[in-house]
């Protein structure tokens, strides 16, 4: 056996190995960025003075799938597609388990929530306070 040889295997043996070195390190890494809240992507909209709205993708998702509430001036908009019956090929459609939540003013309203086409869209306002009307002070 050659110096080359001694090191060849070495080499070998370090990186088939490596897996059970690296692997819970990498696999923590990967399962952290899967949980990551980038999924699903957003938009949001202005549609007048006073009235807003957040538009969500949600390919493969329906009302069924998908849960809406508003509480503490938290929106948090969460779903899940159980899809077991179905035997991809390739599944290309991010059809997962997902949780986002907004922060919202203190003064903002959820006022309606629909789905068409696989875009949820939350339409959002501003509860205005009353006018405040001059109060007229008799002079004495």
């Amino acid at each position: 056996m050659t110096a080359l040889d001694i090191i060849n295997k070495f080499n070998k043996d370090v990186w088939n190995h490596s897996d059970k070195m690296f692997g819970d390190a990498f696999d923590s890494i990967f399962d952290s960025w899967s949980k990551a809240q980038s999924f699903p992507f957003y938009n949001v909209v202005k549609y007048g003075k006073g009235e807003y709205g957040l538009e969500l993708g949600l390919a493969g998702f329906n009302k069924k799938n998908v849960k809406v509430q508003y509480q503490d001036g938290v929106l948090t908009v969460s779903g899940q597609v159980e899809d077991k019956e179905k035997d991809y090929i390739e599944k290309g459609l991010a059809a997962r388990k997902f949780f986002k939540q907004f922060a919202l003013h203190d003064k903002a309203v959820v006022n309606d929530a629909s789905m068409e086409d696989g875009v949820l869209t939350i339409k959002l306002g501003v509860n205005e306070p009353e006018e405040i009307k001059p109060l007229d002070i008799k002079i004495k």
